[in-house]
């Protein structure tokens, strides 16, 4: 499991700092996460201003396509 960034992201970066792996990138519009190099420490989520960060099993609905948007920007 990996954690997952939505539109709630206000490019604050304190996420990328605290990231063990640095799996989280700045995607211009957004931060995302590299689904593939995330170690599911829970680092990041407690760093981000914006709540914006969820654990892949608790995204909700309304924020799905956040997943691949996350996992296709490392394709």
């Amino acid at each position: 499991m990996a954690y997952v960034i939505v539109d709630l992201c206000t490019r604050d970066g304190k996420c990328a700092e605290v990231c063990p792996v640095e799996c989280i990138s700045d995607a211009g519009d957004q931060y995302v996460i590299n689904p593939t190099e995330c170690i599911d420490c829970g680092a990041c989520q407690p760093e981000c201003p914006s709540d914006a960060i969820f654990p892949e099993d608790e995204l909700p609905d309304k924020y799905a396509s956040f997943k691949e948007k996350n996992a296709n920007y490392f394709a």
